[in-house]
């Protein structure tokens, strides 16, 4: 049955979720068998909207838990909840996915794991709260799906052109607190979690790597951060603003915004099928070096495999996790004073496609390696 008129998780449904459902529970189930499980419990608001191509189990927000679970064995897929959720999930989150429901009086109180057992008649069961069980899903929870992929493109357009529309508004004067609360509005708006959100002005962006909104007033410089999630699945990207009277960018933002696109052009050009993290972070390493800021890595994470969480891992010199089609990756390069970040998705051919691309009227710095042409956002730059 299709979603109701009130509830619209996308503002452009794709097509295709009761078919993605049914390859995700192939590719359970085979987990399972791998395993030696009877049983798997899907609880975490991450599995749970990977598994439902986009369903929410969360009330609050603030937990990776969830007020429903699946249960997965070799024939059934089970909705375990209680009487206040069981109707919204069937007939709004989980609308035609072919569920059966085991539902309790909210007082009852059962666990899941009291649930789990009665179904699988005392099988072995696994249960997603377990981080060995997580660990292995995160595996599956990476390979996107093509339903993945186009609920994805929609969610990093979207998320790109909020950035874009707020920060055209920045202007001398504005908090930090009243520039994030512009993104919030409008990420709500089009449906999406905010569940990172970024601004630095001015000399914050210089010391700190992680500026969670204050109401230090902007004079001349922004960054915005901002980590959007709709359907489960997350897009991260960073946008610079310089804000001025001159006609021109201080030669030393100038400076260390072309070193960072460029440091970013080089992650992408190093994201390639069968390399490891480690040796995108070596690329990464270099271009820092090349470009005169060689200790600049060691001061902020760069990155790492994006999708259903914002980060799954992230590279160090140490990682050997391959490179993988149809992974997402979100490199965040930075040097202080700014940064580069979008969300790609790393194509079979080995194309990388930005998910996160800049919007048509954001200026665009360009960069070559190895003979290739890497466009990445460069500083919008406001002249009041």
């Amino acid at each position: 049955m299709p979603s109701p008129p009130y509830y619209a998780p996308f503002h452009e449904e794709p097509t295709g979720r009761a078919a993605d459902f049914e390859l995700k529970l192939k590719k359970l189930r085979a987990l399972l068998t791998e395993l030696k499980a009877n049983a798997g419990v899907l609880s975490l608001a991450n599995n749970f909207a990977w598994l439902t191509g986009g369903g929410r189990n969360h009330i609050f927000q603030a937990t990776e838990g969830g007020v429903g679970s699946i249960y997965v064995d070799r024939s059934r897929a089970v909705l375990v909840a209680n009487n206040i959720e069981g109707h919204r999930f069937l007939n709004e989150e989980l609308a035609g996915l072919p569920l059966e429901i085991l539902e309790a009086s909210w007082y009852e109180a059962k666990s899941v794991q009291t649930a789990a057992a009665t179904l699988s008649s005392g099988g072995s069961v696994l249960f997603d709260t377990d981080p060995s069980f997580d660990s292995a899903l995160c595996t599956l929870r990476q390979d996107l799906s093509p339903f993945d992929i186009e609920r994805y493109r929609l969610l990093g357009k979207d998320c790109s052109a909020v950035l874009s529309q707020v920060a055209h508004t920045v202007r001398p004067g504005l908090t930090e607190w009243e520039i994030g609360a512009a993104i919030a509005q409008r990420c709500v708006t089009l449906a999406i979690d905010v569940v990172v959100l970024l601004i630095a002005a001015d000399d914050r962006a210089d010391t700190i790597r992680h500026p969670l909104p204050t109401t230090k007033k902007v004079v001349n410089k922004v960054m915005l951060v901002l980590c959007g999630r709709r359907g489960g699945l997350i897009a991260n990207l960073t946008r610079m603003v310089h804000v001025s009277s001159d006609s021109t960018i201080p030669a030393d933002l100038r400076r260390r915004h072309d070193a960072v696109t460029y440091v970013d052009a080089a992650s992408l050009a190093a994201t390639r099928i069968g390399v490891s993290a480690a040796d995108v972070l070596r690329a990464i390493q270099d271009a820092y070096a090349s470009q005169g800021f060689p200790n600049e890595w060691t001061l902020h994470h760069q990155g790492g495999v994006s999708g259903y969480k914002g980060r799954e891992w992230l590279a160090t010199p140490s990682t050997t996790t391959p490179i993988k089609a149809f992974h997402a990756y979100a490199w965040n390069p930075s040097i202080a004073g700014t940064k580069s970040e979008d969300t790609i998705l790393l194509h079979e051919n080995g194309e990388v496609e930005i998910l996160t691309k800049a919007t048509d009227e954001w200026p665009l710095v360009r960069h070559t390696i190895n003979g290739k042409e890497y466009a990445r956002p460069d500083i919008l730059h406001i002249q009041v």
